[in-house]
C-alpha cells in the first residue's frame, strides 16, 4: 500500500514544513517526495520518483545508505549531526544548518517496509525524535500504517478537528509543551483557556475560515504554568495548515510547532552581553580592537579606535585588517599580529610610527604605544589578538617641536634686538598709514567701546575733533542712541563675528545740524593673546553721494520710458522669467498691436516659430554667464512679413547677483541682410570671372616652366616658379572668398568619401616642397588611416595651415607635419618655427578677416584660418592653436574617423 492511498497522511506530508522522502525497503527506491524536499535540492518530483538512494547520494543529497540499513536492521530512529546546506535554488533563503532524521515505518505485522527521511532545518532540528511514542489518538486514523509515520514527525504536531478545533491527534512532543494537561478530545480554547482572545486564536480562525496556511517565527505565546500557577512568556516557531475534506471544505487544522524560548532568551542575553562589552570597551581611554584568525578579521572595535582609523563600524567589522587599511601592508603590524597568534608572546611597543595615506594622497604620520595580547577560542587554541593602543602623536610632535624650539631660542635672542628696532619703525609707519588712510578708521576698546584711536577721516565723518578720544562711543556720539550701531557692536563683541553693511543710513550731528549720511561699514573684532575679543576695528566708507545718485536714477524710470519712445530702436523690458513689462512706441507701431496684446508672453505672436526655442536657450546661457545675448531674429510686421532684426537681450543683476530684469534693444537689419546677399552674389560672380583667366595663365606658365627647365637659364626658371606661386596665391584667395560667401549663405557643401589620410599629407608635402624651396618640410611618418571626409576640403585646410606656417616663419626653418589617431578621431598637427602669436591674439585667430596687427606687412585677408575652422566644424571636428611668442606656433585640428 502506498502513502498516497491515505488522503489524510498524504495531505500532512505535503503540507509539512520539512523535506520528506519515503523510501521502500525492498529496492531502496524513492516512493514519495513532498514539495519541500524537491525545493531544497532544486530538483523536480518526476525526475526523482523511482530512483535509488545511490542515485540521490550521487546527486548531492545529504543521505547515508548505511544509516538506512541500520534503521531497517535495528528498527529505531536515527538522527544525524547538523550539516551546512546552501539553499541555492531557493531565492528567498540563505544557507542554514540541517539535520537528517531516518525513521522506520512498520506495517500491521510489525515489519519495516518503508523508511521516512526528514530534512529538518534550524529550530525544528532541535526537537527530540528519539521518543517515537504517541498518545493514543481520539479518533482512528485510516490505518496503522499511516499512524506509525505520524508518530515519527520530528516536531510537536497536532491535528485540530471541526469548527470548535477539537484536538483530534497530538504527538508526545506536542504534549510535552504543556505537561499535565489533557488535550485529546477537547476544543483548543478549552484545553488552553489562557489563549482566548490572543493573536493565536485569531490566526486559527483565519486559517479555518479562509483556508490559507500561516507561518510564524519567534512568536510570543503566553501559557500558564500549572505547577507555579503563573503565566509564562514563551516563544514558538509554528505553521498552521488547513485540512480539506473530499468536498474541498476546511474541516480541520494541522499544527507543526517548535518552542524557541531558550533560543530567544539566549539571543537577548547574548545581545545584552555584547552591548555591555561594547559599552565597557568604549569607556576605556585606549583604542581597542579584537582581531581573529590568520586573515586578521576585525571582530570588535571601540569608538576611539574607529576615530583613530577614520573609519565607520560598517567599514571594519568582519573585514580583513589589511583590506581595511591597505596602506599598512608595508608596516610591521600584520606580521606581529600573526606572530602573537602563533607563539603566544605579548608584544609591547612604545612610540611606534604609523603612517596612513589620506584620500587626497597625503601621508598622515601618527605615533602610538600599543600592546598585542593573544586570545584563545572555545577550543583552547590561540586564534586572536587583543590590541590596545594609545595615540601619542601630539606628545611626540610636541617633544620634537620642543627640541626645535630650544635650538631656535638662541637664534631668536640674537634677532630680538634687531626686531625691536624694526618694530618701533613699523609702529611709526602704521600710525602714519592709519592717519593718512583715505577711509574712516577707528579702534574701540572693550565692551564699553571706548574710542582708543580715530584717524582724521573718521573724525570728519562723525563731525567731531580729537577731543573724543578716550570717551565711549555713546558719549562721543549721543545722537546715535536710538540708531542700531551700538546693538551691532554688542553682537560683534559677543559673537566674535565681523559685521558688514552697505549703504547703511546714519543721522550724525555736523555743526549743530543732523545730517543724513550713508556708509559701507565693517566692524572687525580683534582678539587678545588669550583669544578673547578685546577691541573692535571700525572701517567706514562714505557713500552718501553714490546712494543719493542712485535714488535719483530710480526716480527717473518714467523719464527713461519717455526717452525709449523717442529713440529709433525698439526697446523693451522684461521680468527674469521673460514676461515683458514694457514695449516702446516703435515696437507697438511695428507690430500694429497694443501693449496689452503683447504683454506677458504675447510677443511670441511676432517671433518666427523656428527661433523661439533658440531664443529661450540663449536667454538661459546669458543669465548664467551674465552677458548679453546677441542674436539675429525675424519679427512679423503689420503686413505679416518677417523682417530681420539684430536683437540684444541684456540681463540686469542686483548687488547680490540676482537677475532682476531684461533690457531688450532690437534694430531692423533687413537692409543689411539684403546687402549681404548682394555682396555674396557679387563675390560669387567676380570669383567665377577671375578664375577663368587665371586658369589659362596658370596653364601657360606651367608650359613655359617645362620649356625653361630644358635650358640653362636659371633666372627664367625662377621667374616662372615665382609667377606660379602668385597664381596659386591668387587662386587660393578667390576660392577662400567664394567659400566664405557660401558659408554665409549656408550653401557650403561637404561631400564625404573614404580615403587614405597619409596619402593626402604626402601630396601636400610634395606640392609645398616644389613651391617653397625656402623651407624644409618634414612629415613624421604614421600608420596609414582611412577617414571619411571631403578630401578636397580637407586638402584646402591642409594648404591653409601649411601656407600659414610658411608665411609666418623665416626662410630655412622647418615646417613639421604629423598626425596621430585615437579610438574615434584623428588629430593633425602643423608646427612651425616662426614668429609665434601673443596669448591675447590666440582666441581671435579663427575669426573672419582677423589678422594680427604686428603682422600687417604679410599679405592676406584673414579668411584662410576662419574658412579652415568652419570646414573642420562642418565635419564635426574642432581646430585650435598653441604658441609661444617668438618661438613658433602649433596648429591642430581633429576629425571624427567615421
Amino acid at each position: 500500500m502506498k502513502f498516497t492511498d491515505t488522503p489524510l497522511l498524504s495531505t500532512i506530508i505535503e503540507s509539512s514544513p520539512f523535506g520528506i522522502c519515503i523510501v521502500n525497503t525492498d529496492l531502496l527506491t524513492v516512493e514519495m517526495l513532498n514539495n519541500r524536499y524537491v525545493e531544497i535540492y532544486g530538483e523536480s518530483t518526476e525526475f526523482l520518483l523511482g530512483e535509488s538512494v545511490d542515485y540521490l547520494i550521487a546527486k548531492g543529497h545529504h543521505l547515508d545508505k548505511k544509516i538506512v540499513s541500520d534503521v531497517i536492521l535495528y528498527k529505531k530512529t536515527i538522527k544525524t549531526a547538523p550539516v551546512y546546506l546552501n539553499f541555492v535554488p531557493l531565492k528567498d533563503q540563505q544557507g542554514v544548518n540541517i539535520s537528517v532524521i531516518y525513521s522506520p515505518v512498520l506495517n500491521n505485522e510489525g515489519e519495516i517496509k518503508k523508511v521516512a527521511i526528514w530534512i529538518v532545518e534550524n529550530d525544528f532540528a532541535s526537537v527530540d525524535v528519539q521518543n517515537g511514542n504517541v498518545e493514543k489518538a481520539a479518533i482512528d486514523l485510516e490505518n496503522e500504517h499511516a499512524n506509525s509515520l505520524l508518530k515519527e514527525i520530528p516536531s510537536a504536531f497536532a491535528i485540530l478537528s471541526g469548527k470548535d478545533l477539537i484536538f483530534e491527534f497530538i504527538n508526545s512532543t506536542y504534549q510535552n509543551l504543556v505537561p499535565g494537561r489533557e488535550l485529546l478530545g477537547k476544543p483548543f480554547l478549552e484545553a488552553l483557556p489562557e489563549l482566548v482572545g490572543s493573536d493565536l486564536e485569531r490566526s486559527l480562525k483565519k486559517v479555518y475560515t479562509e483556508g490559507i496556511a500561516l507561518n510564524f517565527s519567534d512568536d510570543l505565546v503566553p501559557l500558564s504554568n500549572t505547577e507555579l500557577d503563573a503565566l509564562e512568556q514563551r516563544y514558538f516557531t509554528y505553521r498552521l495548515i488547513p485540512r480539506f475534506n473530499n468536498e474541498k471544505i476546511v474541516d480541520g487544522i494541522f499544527i507543526f510547532t517548535s518552542e524557541v524560548t531558550h533560543a530567544i532568551d539566549d539571543k537577548v542575553n547574548l545581545e545584552r552581553t555584547s552591548n555591555n562589552l561594547n559599552q565597557i570597551i568604549n569607556m576605556l581611554p585606549a583604542s581597542v580592537v579584537i582581531i581573529r584568525y590568520d586573515n586578521l578579521i576585525v571582530e570588535m572595535i571601540n569608538d576611539a579606535n574607529l576615530a583613530y582609523w577614520k573609519k565607520t563600524r560598517d567599514e571594519v567589522i568582519g573585514k580583513p585588517f589589511l583590506e581595511i587599511l591597505p596602506d599598512l601592508s608595508d608596516q610591521p603590524f600584520a606580521g606581529q599580529l600573526r606572530r602573537v597568534m602563533e607563539t603566544g608572546e605579548i608584544i609591547d611597543v612604545k612610540e611606534s610610527p604609523v603612517l596612513f595615506i589620506e584620500s587626497d594622497g597625503t601621508v598622515r604620520e601618527t605615533f602610538v604605544d600599543y600592546t598585542y595580547q593573544p586570545l584563545t577560542g572555545v577550543d583552547g587554541k590561540r586564534d586572536g589578538v587583543l590590541v590596545m593602543s594609545f595615540e601619542i602623536t601630539d606628545r611626540v610632535l610636541a617633544q620634537r617641536q620642543l627640541e626645535q624650539s630650544a635650538n631656535m631660542i638662541s637664534q631668536a635672542n640674537d634677532q630680538l634686538s634687531i626686531l625691536i628696532n624694526k618694530l618701533s619703525k613699523s609702529e611709526s609707519r602704521f600710525k602714519l598709514v592709519f592717519q593718512k588712510a583715505p577711509v574712516a578708521i577707528g579702534l574701540l576698546r572693550g565692551k564699553d567701546f571706548i574710542i582708543e584711536s580715530a584717524n582724521k577721516k573718521i573724525l570728519e565723518v562723525w563731525g567731531k575733533t580729537e577731543n573724543i578720544v578716550g570717551l565711549t562711543l555713546a558719549e562721543a556720539l549721543p545722537e546715535i542712541k536710538d540708531q542700531p550701531f551700538i546693538a551691532f557692536l554688542d553682537k560683534v563683541y559677543a559673537t566674535g563675528k565681523p559685521f558688514y553693511a552697505n549703504e547703511i543710513k546714519a543721522m550724525l550731528m555736523h555743526d549743530d545740524e543732523l545730517k543724513e549720511l550713508f556708509f559701507n561699514v565693517v566692524y572687525q573684532p580683534i582678539a587678545n593673546a588669550e583669544g578673547n575679543i578685546a577691541d573692535i576695528l571700525v572701517v567706514a566708507a562714505d557713500v552718501t553721494e553714490q546712494v543719493k545718485a542712485r535714488l535719483i536714477v530710480e526716480k527717473s524710470e518714467a523719464y527713461f520710458k519717455m526717452l525709449a519712445d523717442l529713440v529709433p530702436a525698439k526697446i523693451s523690458n522684461a521680468l527674469p522669467t521673460g514676461e515683458v513689462t514694457f514695449f516702446n512706441k516703435r515696437w507697438l507701431e511695428f507690430a500694429g498691436m497694443s501693449f496689452e496684446d503683447l504683454r506677458d508672453f504675447g510677443y511670441y505672436q511676432m517671433m518666427h516659430p523656428d527661433e523661439i526655442s533658440k531664443f529661450h536657450k540663449g536667454l538661459a546661457d546669458a543669465s548664467s554667464s551674465k552677458t548679453a545675448y546677441v542674436s539675429e531674429m525675424r519679427f512679423k510686421n503689420t503686413d505679416g512679413e518677417y523682417i530681420w532684426h539684430l536683437n540684444i537681450a541684456t540681463p540686469i543683476f542686483d548687488e547680490q547677483g540676482n537677475l532682476t530684469m531684461w533690457i531688450g534693444s532690437t534694430t531692423d537689419i533687413q537692409w543689411l541682410k539684403e546687402e549681404e546677399q548682394r555682396k555674396n552674389d557679387f563675390i560669387g560672380m567676380v570669383s567665377h570671372e577671375l578664375k577663368t583667366p587665371l586658369t589659362s595663365v596658370n596653364t601657360y606658365l606651367q608650359l613655359l616652366l617645362r620649356k625653361a627647365e630644358k635650358t640653362d637659364d636659371e633666372f627664367l626658371k625662377r621667374a616662372y616658379i615665382q609667377s606660379l606661386k602668385q597664381i596659386k596665391h591668387m587662386t587660393d584667395m578667390i576660392n577662400g572668398f567664394l567659400d566664405v560667401s557660401r558659408l554665409e549663405s549656408a550653401k557650403l557643401q561637404i561631400e564625404k568619401s573614404e580615403f587614405d589620410f597619409s596619402e593626402l599629407i604626402e601630396e601636400v608635402c610634395i606640392d609645398y616642397k616644389l613651391l617653397y624651396s625656402t623651407h624644409h618640410f618634414i612629415f613624421l611618418p604614421a600608420e596609414s588611416i582611412i577617414v571619411n571626409a571631403d578630401r578636397l576640403k580637407i586638402a584646402q585646410v591642409m594648404n591653409n595651415l601649411v601656407g600659414n606656417a610658411v608665411k609666418y616663419s623665416e626662410n630655412g626653418t622647418d615646417v613639421i607635419i604629423s598626425y596621430e589617431t585615437f579610438e574615434d578621431r584623428i588629430r593633425v598637427i602643423v608646427k612651425d618655427q616662426g614668429m609665434g602669436i601673443k596669448a591675447e591674439n590666440l582666441k581671435k585667430l579663427f575669426e573672419q578677416y582677423y589678422r594680427v596687427k604686428n603682422n600687417s606687412q604679410i599679405a592676406g585677408f584673414g579668411i584662410g584660418l576662419y574658412l579652415s575652422a568652419e570646414i573642420v566644424k562642418a565635419h564635426g571636428g574642432t581646430m585650435w592653436a598653441t604658441s609661444e611668442f617668438g618661438k613658433g606656433s602649433v596648429l591642430y585640428f581633429e576629425l571624427p574617423l567615421l
